[in-house]
């Protein structure tokens, strides 16, 4: 079996201390069997802290000490890593920010734009150098048609081969991504398999309904207490188009989202509202960003925003059903988003 990441996940590596968040502040950290049981058995101070810290309710999860991992020390570091090493952290410390995808053959992953040190890798490199392939064991997956497989994949290699094209701009990228997977959706939809290329289609020209956008945002159910007061805050900021150095930055997270939801597909065959997520999310950030033309703070508001969409199951559906329902996520009112 073949584990395929993104070739810019071999740069990742935790910041740490260095990062102005962190993943140990205000999440659940659950414990996976097998380090549950190597914590029941440590010695020392920190192997009583361990047990000490432990909840067994629904699972095995660290008891949060104001909202923060008690093992997370005044200076945010982890002093499991620091006493016992990197090795003894629970897997879903080990993993994250990385997600993976079974198929029968291949397993995708990649690294999550809701990390500070990942945003920064994805914004800046994209897909430009391809694939990172390493052989694994085999796992299991959920069952699939491979016919379904095949053309999802041939149609997703079009849509990255298409996105690297640095002549076309991302407005223009837009509209062929959306007209092709428009197309592709009704293909599936009465059984046929065939991928067309990818054409160049039409810009439309006009205001994007920022605030229509902004409301449904505003309405979903918030991980951080700040995002609906700041969301609610950009409806005062006049937008006045898209800065031409977001171009690159938005043709890459429309790569990122590409890569990650795409292939799941096969286990439904929906197709266009994952694709139209990706184009929503690089619409709503082209928001965010503004005028803004601090680096580092574009990567914050990419990384806000993939906490609040991407890490809540409920608003990723949300959002799935409204490509359907929402005029603002119709492809013709999306494209004004990507105007200059």
């Amino acid at each position: 079996m073949i584990l395929r990441m993104p070739a810019y996940c071999r740069e990742f590596k935790c910041i740490a201390d260095k990062c102005s968040d962190s993943c140990c502040i205000g999440w659940e950290i659950d414990i996976d069997e097998k380090t549950a049981d190597f914590y029941k058995n440590a010695g020392g101070k920190l192997g009583e802290k361990l047990r000490a810290s432990i909840r067994n309710e629904n699972g095995c999860s660290f008891i949060l000490e104001n909202e923060r991992c008690p093992f997370l020390d005044e200076n945010n570091l982890c002093e499991i890593i620091l006493n016992m090493g990197e090795d003894k952290l629970s897997q879903i410390c080990t993993d994250h920010p990385r997600y993976y995808e079974w198929f029968y053959d291949v397993k995708e992953g990649g690294i999550g734009m809701c990390c500070e040190e990942a945003t920064r890798i994805i914004l800046e490199k994209g897909d430009e150098e391809g694939y990172w392939d390493r052989e694994i064991s085999d796992e299991v997956c959920d069952e699939y048609d491979d016919e379904l497989y095949d053309c999802l994949y041939e149609a997703r290699e079009k849509l990255f081969s298409y996105l690297r094209n640095g002549n076309i701009s991302v407005a223009s990228a837009v509209s062929g991504i959306l007209a092709f997977s428009e197309e592709l959706q009704d293909k599936l939809d009465n059984g046929d398999y065939t991928v067309s290329e990818i054409e160049n289609n039409s810009v439309i020209i006009g205001k994007p309904d920022c605030n229509a956008m902004l409301d449904i945002f505003g309405s979903l159910e918030p991980i951080d207490e700040k995002w609906k007061p700041y969301v609610d805050a950009l409806k005062t900021r006049s937008y006045n188009g898209l800065l031409s150095e977001n171009e690159k930055y938005l043709k890459n997270v429309l790569a990122y989202f590409l890569w990650r939801y795409f292939m799941k597909g096969v286990f439904d065959g929906e197709i266009l509202s994952k694709v139209k997520l990706a184009v929503i999310s690089a619409a709503m950030l082209s928001v965010m960003f503004g005028e803004e033309r601090d680096e580092k703070k574009k990567i914050i508001l990419a990384k806000n925003y993939s906490k609040e969409i991407e890490y809540s199951g409920e608003n990723l559906e949300k959002i799935y059903d409204m490509t359907y329902t929402e005029k603002v996520f119709s492809s013709d009112e999306l494209k004004k988003f990507f105007i200059k």
